[in-house]
C-alpha cells in the first residue's frame, strides 16, 4: 500500500510543478464602466476617468448604446 502511495506522488509532483510554471494574471485590467446620459457626453467621459484613474489607466470610449430617450456610454480602462 505504501509503495502505491509513492507511485502516485511520483506522478503527480511533476504536474503539480509543472502548473507552477503556467502564465498567471498578475494584474488584470479592471472592467469598465458605462454611464447613462442624456445630451451630453462630458460628464460620462470625466467620471470614467476618474473611475480608470485608480487602476493607473486611462478611459477608453468603446460605443454608445441608446436606451429609450437615454444614451449609454460604455467605457474600457486601458
Amino acid at each position: 500500500m505504501r509503495g502505491s502511495w509513492l507511485l502516485v506522488l511520483a506522478v503527480a509532483a511533476p504536474l503539480v510543478v509543472g502548473c507552477e510554471r503556467e502564465p498567471h494574471i498578475v494584474n488584470p485590467p479592471p472592467p469598465g464602466i458605462s454611464y447613462r446620459f442624456k445630451d451630453d457626453i462630458a460628464d460620462a467621459q470625466q467620471r470614467a476617468e476618474q473611475y480608470c484613474q485608480q487602476y493607473g489607466k486611462r478611459a477608453h470610449l468603446q460605443n454608445i448604446n441608446q436606451s429609450g430617450s437615454d444614451r449609454i456610454a460604455v467605457y474600457d480602462c486601458t
